[in-house]
């Protein structure tokens, strides 16, 4: 039996975050069908929206989901160590997350599974094409280009088109020993440069440790957008991006490819 466990952070999502519980649901009996075991951990950053309030009715319906609560609102990149440390720290075979801005469906979990339990690849990294961004042309240019960078870099199987970080999944192994040389990256980065680490970046840093750290082979799949994130306006993106270059040249003096 795999064990499956999912993070996913969460922020005033109240109105929009059931749908995704329900679609988790779904893909809870498909795993379990197949002998395996999902359990998935929501982690509410200091919501202001009632989302408190949803999660915990949730977890009272479904054994699988758990949910934690931040007592302040400590930020994206802050959550995504929190997921995988308890990912980390559990018994899993598989530890992934999934952002829950509803851009991306839990459904496209069950054939990026079998391409890691048929050995296709280690790990699996979302890249997306956003026919209706809300970006112009040079930006989504921009956002290319850097995508196609960091894979690069990182030695990740194939090119983000824009990347979607937000959805991965790895085996549980690499992502401790990632976490491992996340905490020698920060010590670094500090010693290196009198820039403050960017607070954008965290899963395309997770991404580089456990592809290039533990030599992973990490494959970029297409996935479908089925809405739109708020952090993919013109000014988040190019926070992205000039985190992403921050992260990239910083990472290739840290942990060179091989």
């Amino acid at each position: 039996m795999k064990k499956i466990r999912i993070f996913s952070p969460v922020y005033n999502v109240a109105n929009s975050v059931e749908r995704l519980i329900n679609e988790f649901a779904d893909v809870e009996l498909l795993i379990k069908s197949h002998g395996n075991e999902l359990e998935l951990l929501l982690i509410n950053d200091n919501s202001t929206d009632g989302t408190r309030e949803v999660l915990d009715l949730a977890a009272e319906k479904y054994a699988w989901l758990n949910v934690s609560h931040n007592e302040k609102n400590i930020g994206n990149a802050g959550n995504i160590i929190v997921g995988y440390s308890w990912g980390a720290n559990s018994d899993a075979d598989i530890v992934g997350c999934m952002d829950a801005d509803g851009e991306h469906s839990p459904y496209a979990m069950i054939r990026h599974l079998r391409m890691i339990e048929n050995g296709e690849c280690d790990g699996i990294s979302g890249s997306i094409i956003f026919p209706d961004h809300n970006a112009n042309h040079n930006d989504r240019n921009m956002m290319r280009f850097w995508g196609g960078m960091q894979a690069s870099m990182a030695g990740v199987d194939g090119m983000f088109y824009i990347q979607s970080p937000g959805y991965n999944l790895h085996q549980r192994h690499r992502v401790v020993k990632a976490l491992e040389l996340f905490r020698k990256y920060e010590e670094f980065f500090v010693a290196n440069t009198t820039e403050a680490m960017p607070r954008w970046g965290m899963h395309g840093i997770i991404i580089h440790l456990i592809a290039v750290g533990t030599g992973a082979h990490i494959k970029a799949v297409y996935l479908e957008c089925f809405g739109q994130s708020p952090n993919r306006t013109p000014e988040k993106l190019l926070l992205q991006a000039n985190a992403a270059n921050v992260h990239s040249m910083m990472l290739a003096k840290f942990l060179p490819k091989k």
